[in-house]
């Protein structure tokens, strides 16, 4: 082999070489490390929350009010992984929904999970046609299920009982009719091992006072209801979750989220509270002992 050969040999492979044991490195950093990981995303007014699970299952709990999920998932999934496992819509409003339209079209998602509700929007309309053309699975959620994300970790449905009460809702329609539609979000606990985080979409204190005699609500981390909101969060429920976290996903809005009134709410219990809207993604790890923040 001439000079001249070996040359072009080490100009084309050692520039390979490097480019594999990068991308190797990439996807091997992003492996399931046997914890459970939970992201809370910054993504402005709305919810949007990832979570692998320890077996490196993926799921993704509301999809925020515009595409900058897709950033984030960038972030967390290896660029080479394009599947989802689970979607869970908690309720139909733009800014849980609009994200997942994105999503749906640059991903393959295997099953959505979502409240049964006569409701009708753009893109609430737009986000089931997107489903439905790529075949993917709906469940409609129902209390009492339990959702297996894998085998050691699990999410127990509290609400809504099943097709959710209050008739049609149709976009344009606020006020009463708003907070309806925030009441038929989904509420879950996520478990796994000894550690668990509640999610309450954005229902409100009449839900909560609902799930107060039925279930032992108590979490190491709450989701906080409505971005804060004085509709959601009353002290009854805060006594018997306990959590020792509590995250509020809200960004810069006009309703005055989170009021002052939660906040005390909150601190009164004794919970370390995390805001989106001060920072970029609040990440939580738990071993199955324990929960904590990154």
């Amino acid at each position: 082999m001439d000079a001249q050969t070996k040359n072009l040999i080490k100009f084309f492979l050692v520039p390979l070489l490097f480019a594999t044991i990068a991308v190797w490195a990439a996807g091997w950093q992003r492996q399931p490390d046997f914890l459970l990981h939970v992201n809370f995303y910054d993504v402005g007014q709305g919810d949007s929350i990832f979570i692998q699970t320890f077996q490196g299952n993926q799921i993704l709990i509301d999809g925020g009010p515009t595409d900058q999920v897709l950033q984030y998932l960038g972030e967390d999934m290896p660029f080479y992984d394009r599947t989802i496992d689970l979607l869970v819509l908690t309720h139909p409003h733009a800014d849980h929904v609009a994200g997942f339209v994105d999503i749906l079209r640059r991903y393959k998602v295997t099953k959505i999970i979502l409240p049964e509700v006569d409701f009708h929007s753009q893109t609430y309309d737009e986000f089931l046609a997107e489903a439905n053309d790529k075949g993917v699975e709906l469940v409609y959620a129902k209390q009492g299920q339990r959702i297996y994300l894998d085998k050691a970790t699990v999410f127990d449905v509290y609400y809504p009982y099943g097709q959710a009460a209050g008739g049609s809702f149709t976009e344009g329609f606020v006020s009463q009719a708003s907070q309806d539609l925030n009441d038929t979000s989904i509420v879950g606990k996520l478990s796994f091992g000894k550690t668990s985080i509640l999610f309450t979409g954005d229902a409100g204190i009449n839900i909560e006072s609902i799930l107060l005699p039925q279930f032992n609500l108590d979490a190491d981390l709450l989701k906080v209801g409505h971005h804060g909101s004085r509709h959601s969060t009353s002290v009854p429920f805060l006594e018997e979750v306990t959590p020792e976290f509590a995250v509020i996903e809200v960004g810069e809005n006009n309703y005055g989220h989170p009021t002052q009134e939660v906040l005390d709410k909150l601190e009164q219990v004794g919970s370390q509270v995390f805001r989106t809207d001060q920072g970029q993604t609040i990440r939580f790890v738990s071993d199955g002992a324990n929960l904590y923040k990154q």
